[in-house]
């Protein structure tokens, strides 16, 4: 099963890398422009889920890269971020409540999936180019829960990395977004393989 280590060590092994996270990170807070940075992290899923070494996408073809990241952060909104607000909400009637950071106990679930959802979703949207593939909710679950020994590590590491270079945040941010979403895209990937040559051999 791929680690974390490797997978940074491949998108960060030259210093064009630095200028892709910078520029990514940049992007992702300006509106519209946002497309091309969902864009850049929609075509990482993509190198993994085809079992090609991850790589950082050249720029030229920036009408592909704005087309496949409005399909991402779409599917970010539903898998990934409606979660997380979902949670926030969830919170509030405990804000008064004198029981301190348990408080935020109904965030955690949204925090800790958004991330291997969303590359969940956006993989089987890649399978089948369809968004009713990416929101068949059964088939993510079962993602998921076929990857549920490597589920929290890889996001909490993301988490902690967005906390250490909050001064950064828009870049650290994307940087991490791109990393955390390989690194599952690559899962999901190793667990199909897995499975075709379980299902050869018997």
């Amino acid at each position: 099963m791929p680690t974390l280590e490797p997978v940074c060590k491949r998108l960060f092994a030259n210093s064009s890398s630095a200028v892709k996270c910078l520029v990514g990170g940049l992007l992702l807070v300006i509106p519209v422009a946002h497309f091309l940075a969902f864009g850049l992290l929609y075509a990482l899923i993509d190198q993994a889920r085809r079992g090609e070494y991850p790589e950082w996408p050249s720029w030229r073809g920036w009408k592909r890269l704005f087309l496949d990241g409005m399909v991402a952060f779409v599917i970010f909104l539903v898998l990934g971020a409606a979660p997380i607000c979902a949670g926030w909400i969830l919170s509030w009637p405990l804000r008064s409540a004198p029981i301190g950071l348990l408080r935020l106990l109904p965030l955690i679930p949204g925090v800790v999936l958004a991330a291997p959802l969303t590359t969940a979703g956006i993989y089987r949207y890649q399978r089948a180019r369809s968004f009713a593939a990416a929101f068949r909710l059964a088939e993510l679950a079962g993602m998921l829960e076929s990857c549920r020994s490597g589920l929290c590590v890889p996001t909490l590491a993301f988490l902690g990395f967005v906390a250490v270079g909050c001064p950064l945040m828009p870049v650290t941010l994307f940087a991490g977004m791109a990393v955390v979403f390989t690194f599952y895209a690559m899962y999901f990937r190793a667990i199909e393989e897995s499975r075709k040559a379980g299902s050869h051999s018997s």
